[in-house]
């Protein structure tokens, strides 16, 4: 006799409702989550977005981390970013999802990932539609993330007074490492007087603060012409549009190695590599930063004027420096990580590595 084979059916959750404090000082929100220790990452952000806030607004800071994966349950970063220029007065959230390991269930991960993007504006008093979420997916067959893509939401931000473009909407990166802040700080503070190099340069807000600190030269390296109009937007926008900066595509190495052989030199390089890359515009080579990072700072402290120095940084979180291969080519490091973790990033001291390079 045939048998039917019976199939259950779990009914879904009923939403749960967590109530959220005002951060204006309001009436109480009520929300409703799909998971009900969606509960303790409200009360979580809710805590530290006020303390952050005030720390914010006492170092004169208008753009920070307030949450970074801190239950690992809720695997996200959230940034805040004020508006400024012509978007003053406007505050956006940016918020990124990691991607989840494969022991976790695909659909409690959105659940939650729907939930945070639920509490977040209401928990930070920001309006829903001032909230970009971002999800980072591993490529098929390699090791980099992706963004799904999305329509640009191209604003203007204040560091420093120092006008910068971003886009909230249109990258899986927004144009500013947040956690980079005091490093871009320390490079304007060496800056005075100094003939500046910016290698790797992404959307060039190095360069931005040199120029700003007194280098009475910059050039600006990037491989992608997206970046470098972008850069360029980015000193034009605060005044630095003269024959004195310039703008060079090309791949970091190669122009290295041709530059060596020019009698140009530089008092101050910032190089902020990319952990790995194989863009096509590399022909059959790619960047790997633990692999290529001494034939990269042997390269640089050949650029370097007689007492000249570069900061190097790297966020590649298992990064080991070969010490004994660079010092025997006369290449000298000097780990400043620690001054350079700010302090919404302290959690995390690993978000990157940064050192001072020198000629030994």
């Amino acid at each position: 006799m045939a048998t039917e084979a019976l199939v259950f059916y779990a009914p879904p959750a009923e939403a749960a409702v967590v109530v959220v404090p005002d951060p204006a000082g309001g009436a109480e929100h009520r929300v409703e989550v799909l998971e009900p220790a969606s509960e303790q990452f409200s009360s979580r952000l809710f805590k530290v977005a006020k303390e952050r806030r005030k720390w914010a607004r006492r170092e004169g800071i208008s753009c920070y981390r307030v949450y970074d994966a801190d239950l690992p349950d809720y695997a996200v970063a959230i940034d805040v970013y004020a508006g400024a220029g012509e978007a003053e007065g406007n505050t956006y959230l940016h918020i990124a999802e990691y991607a989840a390991p494969s022991s976790v269930d695909p659909a409690r991960a959105r659940r939650r990932f729907d939930d945070v993007l639920a509490l977040a504006p209401v928990a930070l008093g920001i309006r829903p539609d001032h909230v970009f979420a971002k999800t980072r997916r591993r490529d098929k067959g390699g090791s980099q993330y992706r963004d799904a893509g999305r329509r640009s939401y191209v604003t203007q931000i204040d560091e420093d007074g120092y006008l910068m473009e971003v886009d909230l909407s249109g990258y899986l990166d927004t144009g500013i490492f947040l956690d980079h802040r005091a490093t871009r700080e320390l490079v304007g503070a060496k800056a005075a007087g100094k003939r500046f190099l910016n290698l790797f340069a992404y959307t060039g807000t190095a360069t931005v603060h040199a120029a700003g600190g007194g280098a009475v030269e910059t050039t600006t390296v990037d491989l992608s012409q997206t970046y470098l109009d972008w850069a360029r937007r980015n000193m034009a926008g605060n005044g630095f549009s003269g024959p004195e900066h310039s703008f060079e595509r090309a791949d970091v190495m190669a122009w290295i190695t041709e530059t060596r052989r020019k009698p140009l030199r530089y008092d101050l390089i910032f190089v902020d590599p990319p952990t790995f890359s194989n863009s096509k515009a590399m022909g059959s080579r790619t960047w790997d930063v633990q692999r290529d990072h001494v034939e990269l700072l042997i390269g640089v402290t050949r650029l370097l004027t007689e007492g000249g120095e570069a900061v190097f940084s790297c966020n590649l979180r298992t990064f080991k420096p070969d010490v004994e291969a660079l010092a025997k080519y006369g290449v000298a490091l000097q780990d400043i990580t620690a001054s350079t973790i700010p302090h919404d990033f302290e959690r995390n001291p690993k978000i990157h590595q940064c050192y001072l390079v020198r000629r030994a």
